[in-house]
C-alpha cells in the first residue's frame, strides 16, 4: 500500500522514496528511469509486466505532464491489460483501491511535475 504522496516523495510500506518508483507485487523499484523523461514507452515497463498483470496504474506527476505513448497503450491493449494514467495524487488512490481488491496491478509513479 502507498501511505502517502506529496510533490517529490512517496511513502510505501513505511519507506519514503524521493525518486520515481515502480511497484510490482510487494517489491518497489526506485529509481525508475525512462527512455524519455516525460514519456513512457513499452520499453520502460516491459520488464515489470507479467502474464498475470491486469492493470497498470501510471501516476503522471503532480501536474500530469508525463504521458504514456501510443506504443505503450497498444502493447498493453494487445495483452488485455487496462491502463489507467492520471496525475499521481489520484493514481495513488486508484492503485490502493485495486490492491485492496486483490487485483494484479502494476504501479508506476512519477513524483514531480
Amino acid at each position: 500500500m502507498i501511505e502517502g504522496y506529496s510533490f517529490g516523495k512517496i511513502t510505501i510500506n513505511g519507506h519514503t522514496y524521493w525518486q520515481d518508483v515502480v511497484i510490482k507485487d510487494q517489491e518497489v523499484f526506485s529509481p525508475w528511469w525512462r527512455k524519455e523523461g516525460h514519456k513512457v514507452y513499452w520499453e520502460d515497463l516491459k520488464e515489470f509486466i507479467t502474464p498475470e498483470t491486469e492493470i497498470v496504474v501510471l501516476g503522471t506527476g503532480s501536474s500530469g505532464l508525463m504521458r504514456p505513448t501510443q506504443q505503450l497503450r497498444e502493447k498493453l491493449q494487445e495483452r488485455g491489460i487496462t491502463l489507467v494514467a492520471m496525475p499521481t495524487r489520484e493514481a495513488v488512490k486508484v492503485f490502493n483501491s485495486h490492491i485492496g481488491e486483490r487485483k494484479a496491478v502494476l504501479g508506476a509513479f512519477h513524483l514531480t511535475c
